[in-house]
């Protein structure tokens, strides 16, 4: 027996009820300049709003979203675009497709609505799917084939949908279907035919091109010759500099200027100034760091000081510091502000190995409130020193520079407790004593307190539950920097730093 379309509460029941509402929402994201992406968080606030019952909160929510990206799929190429469609709008009883793995394959019989859509999009350049899941439209996303989804689907699978887009950035709109059930469902039609339409006028200015950015930043560094340097300090202290790594410090730097310029030219030489800059700043850490935790090993050879003993070691990060400050007094333009975002992270940076430093040698435990308060100090600034100058260098104004801050702080926070988890599931052996894992135990330990060497220390872990409240921590604090973008008002630049929240502390 073939189940009927059932009445679907949760959208407006007539055309004209849902013109209205989209009407209102679209007055609504204007008067508040609201900006993608745009959290799921922000979105349900906005929609609570919006919505004329309860229940169609969550269709305010689809409607919202695509209010504020529609002006962004405007202008991205149709041959960029996804159009996916919901097998479910066939006519069950007539259709004469023929389903395979990668979905429906459509005949154009005229007996629904997905023939008509699927030739309109096709001609315009479009990549069609019809097909339920996203297995295939992810594969498309991760792969750069599409830059852009616009999708017909219940409000189930939108709503498990949403927070894989928002976690990619992914510009989307979205249509639903008007009724219930899986099977013969309906959708407004003309919407999905104006959406796939959208064309603006307005040149298509690319999210941040992460792979144009990263050797052009790789090539700041190579182009340095330690052996053209004066003195056999310098020259240790450029290779040094010039040891391969992540170079997230510069790479974040470049990318929050190209997001806010938005013309993804040339860089001017001020930000390869900042560039060197920051890294001269994060290797001299390092120099440092080795040397108070007495390691031996670093880039997969002996540390500085191992090669050059700790005199030279300690000369050379100090000269590595200097040099930092002087690629930003070479800076033309912002630099006083410059010059006051480097020390406040500089300083911010050493109060945190310091507290860190003093209380691993008193031997006593660490709260899981003062390990927070290291990480805010120790890892945020590594995160704010970039974006931050990165922002100065495009014109950034103090609210962005406020709002970059505060992001870096929760992200700073996030990073080091997913690096403690990771370094704990994997099994290999790491130096717990500063970690988030066994302050949580602790907390619960008032009396005895557990130390690295407390036997079958795994099994206590599992019996405090600490990696659970640890991975709570982690969603808090993901959490916080996604809300903390609400303010930024580039588009580019809040989802580049959407995706690398996603990126760094993994999606959803």
């Amino acid at each position: 027996m073939i189940k009927k379309p059932t009445t679907n509460q949760s959208i407006p029941q007539t055309p004209d009820e849902r013109e209205s509402l989209r009407s209102a929402i679209a007055d609504y994201a204007s008067q508040h300049r609201l900006v993608p992406p745009l959290s799921m968080e922000e979105l349900r606030d906005h929609a609570t709003l919006l919505a004329p019952h309860p229940d169609l909160v969550d269709y305010a929510m689809v409607l919202l979203n695509n209010v504020v990206w529609t002006e962004t799929v405007a202008s991205i190429p149709y041959e960029r675009r996804l159009l996916l469609l919901p097998q479910c709008l066939r006519d069950s009883r007539n259709c004469p497709a023929t389903i395979d793995e990668f979905g429906l394959l459509c005949e154009e019989c005229g007996r629904c609505a997905i023939g008509e859509l699927q030739a309109a999009a096709e001609e315009l350049g479009y990549v069609v799917l019809v097909a339920e899941g996203s297995t295939v439209v992810s594969k498309l996303l991760e792969g750069g084939k599409v830059d852009a989804v616009i999708g017909v689907s219940c409000l189930h699978a939108l709503e498990k949908s949403f927070p894989h887009m928002a976690d990619g950035a992914i510009p989307g709109l979205a249509i639903p279907l008007n009724d219930g059930g899986c099977i013969d469902t309906t959708t407004d039609v003309e919407q999905v035919r104006q959406a796939i339409r959208l064309k603006s006028d307005t040149p298509w200015i690319n999210r941040v091109d992460t792979a144009r950015i990263r050797p052009i930043v790789e090539g700041w560094f190579d182009s340095i010759d330690p052996a053209s340097a004066a003195t056999r300090t310098e020259q240790i202290a450029c290779e040094w500099l010039c040891k391969e790594g992540k170079r997230w410090r510069p790479f974040l730097l470049a990318c929050t200027y190209d997001a806010l310029c938005e013309t993804h030219s040339e860089f001017p030489e001020d930000v390869r100034r900042l560039a060197l800059a920051v890294e001269c700043f994060h290797k001299a850490s390092l120099v440092h760091d080795d040397i108070e935790d007495d390691d031996d090993f670093r880039y997969d050879a002996p540390t500085l000081h191992r090669q050059h003993g700790i005199p030279v070691a300690l000369n050379v990060g100090d000269l590595l510091v200097g040099e930092g400050y002087r690629w930003i007094a070479e800076t033309e333009n912002h630099t006083a502000e410059l010059f006051h975002i480097a020390v406040e992270n500089h300083r911010a940076l050493c109060l945190g190995q310091g507290e860190e430093l003093i209380g691993l040698d008193a031997s006593l435990p660490f709260s899981t409130g003062q390990i927070i308060e290291i990480f805010r100090h120790k890892t945020a600034p590594a995160f704010r020193a970039s974006l931050q100058l990165g922002a100065v260098a495009a014109g950034g104004d103090e609210l962005l520079v406020q709002a970059l801050g505060r992001f870096s702080e929760s992200l700073g926070i996030a990073y080091q407790i997913h690096d403690d988890l990771e370094e704990y599931r994997s099994g290999e052996e790491h130096d717990l004593r500063a970690s988030i894992l066994l302050a949580i135990a602790n907390d619960q330990k008032p009396i005895e307190w557990i130390s690295p060497d407390t036997p079958n220390l795994p099994h206590l872990f599992d019996e405090l539950m600490v990696v659970e409240k640890a991975a709570q921590l982690l969603e808090h604090y993901k959490n916080e920097a996604i809300r903390s973008l609400n303010p930024i008002m580039s588009a580019p630049l809040k989802a580049f730093l959407r995706r690398t929240t996603s990126k760094m502390l993994g999606g959803r």
